[in-house]
């Protein structure tokens, strides 16, 4: 008993310790997450792309917003196979904030490839893929209209609600009533520790550490339902703690935003990054600083924080993170303790 109150203790002491937190309930949404708020990533390709230089995606035809343009090079596409795209310039991911209620929030997504190739000979200069998404503010989940969960969202995380092992990175169920058989996708692993002590760049800004690593994975994804032949999936994301939002992605197969956009396979890089980080590992130098590689920030009106300091400052939602690492240890300590008593 004197443990358990000695425990308890510890807990509070710890909590009264943050400045600018005094509870821990948190706002349904972040400070920033407000109607007009947008995010942007992309990929990018360098101006001269080498011989293999290119990303590869591969798409559900069911679920593609739009199948004209596509059908119009291809013709009919099938519902039991995906469709290859070889991409060969720029990919932009824009993610915008619209249409808040008190339980609702409606999210546009909007993907942007140049330079396509959905088959030999064959180049689709650009290609647009949009969709809106409804978001449920209560369990942060999106949903379609008929009420089918897809997933939480990809562009930010709630700190006080943070992922977990075992949480679905995409819903079953979503993934069953488009006819894609997959085992279940999702979260394995989260950390603090990816590129610790490494400043990362993006071509928005630089973002220092520590980071949030999120990993998902899953045994595997049928692409062709005739053959049974199928891939594996695996999608890595960073985000920053100062703000909560997406900053970059690794490997990154698929989330609830890229597959509602019927994307269930990326072989993706920045090439300009990439190319980057290549010189910067010759130099002797990544052990200070990383290039993102994936879909990383380019524009946001949100407002960051100005690491003139060389520190990451201490913000509010840095110290949900922080606390919410607290409450997570005390309870993993307490129950370890409960049982050997």
């Amino acid at each position: 008993m004197r443990r358990a109150v000695l425990s308890f203790s510890i807990l509070l002491l710890v909590i009264s310790s943050f400045p600018n937190v005094q509870s821990t309930e948190k706002p349904k949404t972040p400070p920033w997450f407000r109607e007009g708020t947008y995010l942007k990533y992309t990929m990018m390709m360098p101006t001269n792309p080498k011989n293999g230089e290119v990303n590869v995606i591969e798409v559900w035809p069911r679920l593609l917003p739009s199948q004209d343009v596509l059908k119009s090079v291809i013709g009919d596409l099938s519902d039991s196979s995906t469709v290859t795209l070889l991409v060969y310039g720029d990919m932009y991911l824009a993610i915008k904030i619209t249409n808040i209620t008190n339980d609702t929030a409606y999210v546009q997504i909007a993907l942007e490839l140049n330079n396509v190739s959905p088959r030999p000979g064959i180049t689709i200069p650009q290609l647009s893929l949009n969709r809106t998404l409804l978001l449920n503010l209560t369990d942060m989940v999106y949903y379609e209209e008929d009420g089918t969960p897809i997933g939480r969202p990809m562009f930010f995380v709630d700190p006080m609600r943070l992922p977990k092992e075992d949480d679905y990175l995409v819903f079953p169920a979503f993934l069953k009533k488009h006819g894609i058989v997959s085992d279940k996708i999702t979260i394995r692993n989260v950390s603090y520790t990816w590129m610790e002590n490494k400043v990362l760049h993006t071509h928005y800004k630089d973002f220092m550490p520590p980071y949030l690593y999120v990993d998902g994975r899953g045994r595997y994804l049928v692409y062709n339902r005739k053959t049974g032949e199928s891939f594996d999936i695996i999608t890595q994301l960073v985000y920053d703690i100062d703000t909560s939002i997406l900053i970059t992605t690794g490997v990154c197969d698929i989330t609830p935003e890229l597959v509602s956009l019927g994307i269930v396979k990326m072989i993706a890089l920045d090439r300009v990054n990439s190319r980057k980080l290549e010189k910067l590992i010759e130099e002797g130098k990544a052990d200070k600083e990383w290039y993102a590689q994936g879909f990383n920030l380019y524009d946001t009106n949100i407002k960051l924080h100005d690491y003139g300091s060389g520190r990451s400052p201490s913000t509010p939602v840095k110290y949900f993170f922080a606390l919410s690492l607290v409450v997570l240890a005390m309870t993993a300590l307490w129950t370890e303790r409960r049982w050997k008593w």
